[in-house]
């Protein structure tokens, strides 16, 4: 929580910096400045007595400041490419994203019996080093455009409440939001109900196993959409979404821990297309010159899936679902009838039911392209 709250809940004033200042330079003190952070928790952890307050404390400051990051980093998209690349460059962004998120934890697992705890956050803060090093090059190369780009923002609204505003504005931006609301939403439930669903019929090993194969597909998805850089837009989005719903709902229907493997898969290599469809559209949409305080209120917005996810998946399906799915109970004859009864099912169900609803979502989508464009 210390790591994750500061950046979704800083990401619409982090947003509104980047629009008013060079977007390069808050990504350059958002890397530079979680180094401080970093540098408290290697202090905490090489001391006798490692505190877990001073621990949480750098946590906290990093984050704050790698909150500056990841707005500013969107937004430059805008600056550095064509329309005709938007595609390619949202591929590309999502799948440094999930090579993080897969890659890194395999990293440390490995690399934590070699060099131990303090070794990994060195590791960690060299990487922000790399990345200011690289940022500041790339800033060096477009130091002629700066001053084009801030006469075009003066007098702009650059207040914390401008992101909100501009999405406000525009009815397609407001549905937009919505379905990566939605996207997210679906993620965070498969996050919450997968081991629930696989802790009756494999063992832990297996399960690790599973949801790595599974979070795979976030790589194949995000090299596809880097491959497919022709695709319209309106079609990446009701693709992945389709794709994913369609993936979901299969998961109660199949037995086995392989079968859900293989919907995990499905479901996550789907996303990347509806996630990069979704960002071509708002880059259409948004000025560049709001583009930073729009993907930050945007990053707020949508995180409130997972939020909603955790909070409501298990509750929903430990007290509604799952005792209507007991053998003998109302649903056993008849929903039990086709995706079985007993533990584990009424979390398949659930997961089911979101693929169904963004199966949905999908169609309406395609019937009404026209109006995202």
């Amino acid at each position: 929580m210390s790591a994750f709250a500061p950046i979704v809940l800083l990401a619409p004033l982090a947003g509104a910096l980047a629009d008013r200042y060079d977007r390069r330079l808050m990504m350059i003190i958002g890397d530079a400045g979680s180094v401080l952070g970093l540098g408290i928790i290697l202090t905490a952890l090489s001391s006798p007595r490692p505190s877990l307050a001073w621990v949480c404390t750098g946590a906290i400051l990093s984050s704050c400041l790698a909150a500056l990051t990841e707005p500013a980093l969107r937004a430059s998209v805008t600056d550095l490419v064509t329309e005709e690349d938007y595609v390619r460059a949202s591929g590309l962004l999502q799948l440094a994203s999930a090579a993080k998120y897969l890659l890194a934890p395999a990293a440390a697992g490995f690399l934590m019996p070699l060099v131990g705890v303090r070794g990994l956050v060195l590791l960690d803060t060299s990487t922000c080093l790399v990345t200011v090093v690289c940022t500041m090059t790339v800033r060096r190369a477009l130091a002629a455009d700066a001053p084009q780009r801030a006469a075009t923002q003066s007098g702009d609204d650059h207040g914390f409440l401008a992101g909100w505003r501009t999405i406000a504005a525009s009815p397609g931006l407001r549905t937009l939001v919505t379905l990566m609301t939605l996207a997210t939403l679906a993620v965070g439930v498969i996050q919450v109900l997968i081991k629930p669903i696989l802790l009756p019929t494999v063992s832990t090993s297996e399960m690790g196993v599973i949801e790595t194969v599974a979070a795979t597909g976030m790589l194949v998805g995000a090299a596809l959409v880097t491959a497919w850089k022709s695709a319209q837009p309106t079609t990446l989005l009701a693709a992945g979404l389709a794709g994913s719903g369609a993936a979901m709902v299969l998961v109660p229907l199949g037995p086995g821990a392989w079968w859900m493997a293989a919907c995990g898969f499905l479901t996550f290599a789907s996303l990347p297309l509806s996630q990069a469809g979704a960002e071509v559209l708002v880059r259409t949409r948004v000025d560049n010159a709001r583009q930073a305080r729009t993907w930050g209120t945007i990053s707020l917005v949508t995180q409130m899936g997972y939020l909603v996810a955790y909070l409501c998946s298990g509750v929903v399906v430990d007290r509604v679902l799952q005792p209507l799915l007991e053998p003998g109970q109302a649903l056993s004859t008849s929903i039990g009838a086709v995706i079985g009864t007993g533990p584990g099912r009424g979390a398949a169900l659930l997961v089911g039911l979101m693929g169904l609803v963004m199966a949905l979502v999908a169609l309406g989508v395609h019937l009404r392209r026209r109006r995202l464009t």
